[in-house]
């Protein structure tokens, strides 16, 4: 026995069933850019530490881990979502002689990382400026390896930045640290930074 199916023609949408329709879309384009936007918003949301002591102030990213209580540096922000390294921005201040240059103060940091990390080394040293103060930057890499062995992984070249500026017997180090494959695409958080950093 043959059966035949009937098809038969969809009436044509009503004046208010084809405006709903545009609205609906419009409505969910509105959401999507307004979430879009949010996102963004907070992922470049910053806030601003400083340490009057030392008159340094900055914007940082304001999702990020903060360390104000280092040894070595005067605070330190270190993205809590990025892996297996966690991107590492450090306003440090040191203590110089009336003689001391840019070059002096980055063969110092030199010395002492090439102690404290394994297999460090010096990229490339070149001339900048901090607005109109000059300074001096530093590309250097070096190995990290995972101390708990519990947690034993391949090791990680580690790629870093320091800008040096002397402000009377103070040298002002910044730094931005980041895992190799990804240190191109972060620096601009790096550049961010020295935008908004202020010596007084």
């Amino acid at each position: 026995m043959t059966e035949f199916v009937e098809i038969r023609e969809s009436a044509p949408l009503t004046f208010t069933q084809r405006w709903n329709t545009y609205l609906a879309i419009v409505l969910a384009v509105g959401v999507m850019v307004l979430g879009i936007t949010l996102r963004d918003s907070n992922l470049n949301a910053t806030v601003t530490l400083e340490n009057l002591e030392s008159g340094v102030r900055a914007q940082v990213p304001a999702n990020w881990l903060q360390d104000t209580r280092g040894e070595d540096y005067l605070f330190r922000v270190r993205d809590p979502n990025a892996v297996p390294f966690k991107t590492t921005l450090q306003v440090s201040v040191l203590t110089v002689g009336p003689d001391a240059t840019p070059d002096l103060v980055l063969n110092l940091l030199t010395m002492q990382r090439s102690s404290r990390f394994a297999t460090y080394h010096e990229i490339s040293r070149s001339d900048a400026m901090l607005r109109d103060d000059p300074a001096k930057r530093m590309v250097y890499a070096y190995t990290e390896f995972e101390r708990n062995p519990a947690l034993q992984s391949l090791p990680m070249v580690i790629e870093g930045v320091d800008l040096v500026v002397l402000q009377g017997t103070q040298a002002v180090v910044v730094t931005y640290r980041e895992e190799q494959s990804a240190f191109d695409d972060h620096l601009y958080r790096f550049e961010s930074l020295l935008r908004t950093l202020e010596i007084f």
